[in-house]
């Protein structure tokens, strides 16, 4: 009789431990979900930020060609000196 009673808590032990291992496999789906679309904002975001920096860069450029190409100039100089050592 013992060991029946042993056997039936080992058989609900078990099925409690596969409810578990369901409910934190759907957890789990929940938050990589939940990562995955925050992720997916915030890539929007930073895309429509480095777009507006480029419009805003090539403004500048229009606006002062001369200026712009000797800041490239001494950019191109500096990054020189600084990869030849």
């Amino acid at each position: 009789m013992a060991e029946r009673s042993l056997e039936k808590e080992f058989d609900t032990l078990k099925n409690d431990l596969g409810t578990l291992k369901d409910d934190v496999s759907a957890i789990a789906r929940t938050l990589a979900d939940k990562g995955s679309a925050r992720l997916s904002d915030a890539v929007g975001n930073g895309k429509a930020r480095v777009q507006e920096g480029v419009a805003a860069l090539e403004g500048e450029v229009a606006a002062r060609p001369l200026t712009s190409l000797l800041v490239a100039f001494g950019a191109g100089i500096l990054l020189g000196k600084l990869t030849h050592r």
